[in-house]
């Protein structure tokens, strides 16, 4: 095919490949091809190394690179004495562009635990976890707690639970994060007295 200079719409040839570029120097098979509409690739000894698309940028070296971020924040109250696990009301939905992509996720959340107390070392407690869609990605066990002295006529703690993860989803797709709470002793609420929570999502080019 012909190279074509044209005043209006510019320069055009080949769309060449990954080994054998359209624009080359003097290396022959270093370069930028132009394999498919709105798809730019950039070479080096015939081996692609950074691809551009209309969802982003992606490709060996270019990692660390923040696709997009979203997030959430809730002011709605939620009250559980339950020693399963229920929704603390937080959550935020990405739809990732690439399927090596990770996503990181921080959260703020308004935790407040209390037991009527009584009993010798009496205490608050609550097991928090991150949850993605319905598989939990980071659990804990009594992480937000307070010991009592004996017969204190109530145990309390109130606190900003926080949450940092690097989560690999595997694929690229919509995911949604959420927290859920159990019961551990006594009972909790989250956003207590509508205080708010929030949940930051980003997806990071791996």
């Amino acid at each position: 095919m012909a190279l074509n200079i044209n005043g209006t719409t510019g320069i055009s040839g080949v769309d060449g490949s990954v080994s054998a570029p359209a624009v080359t120097g003097t290396d022959s098979n270093t370069g930028i091809t132009f394999p498919s509409a709105d798809t730019i690739k950039f070479s080096t000894g015939g081996v692609e190394r950074m691809q551009i698309t209309n969802s982003g940028v992606s490709g060996t070296g270019v990692g660390g690179k923040i696709l997009q971020v979203v997030s959430a924040v809730i002011t709605t109250q939620v009250d559980s004495s339950s020693s399963s696990h229920v929704d603390t009301g937080l959550s935020c939905s990405i739809t990732t562009t690439t399927n090596s992509s990770k996503v990181f996720v921080t959260v703020s959340q308004a935790i407040y635990c209390r037991n009527p107390g009584g009993t010798t070392y009496s205490r608050a407690g609550i097991s928090y976890d991150l949850v993605r869609d319905s598989t939990v990605i980071q659990n804990g066990v009594d992480n937000i707690l307070l010991w009592g002295a004996t017969y204190s006529p109530y145990i309390v703690t109130a606190q900003m639970a926080a949450i940092v993860h690097l989560d690999t989803p595997g694929n690229a797709g919509t995911y949604t994060y959420k927290t859920t709470g159990a019961t551990t002793d006594g009972n909790w609420k989250a956003q207590d007295n509508n205080s708010p929570s929030s949940m930051v999502l980003m997806e990071i080019a791996a």
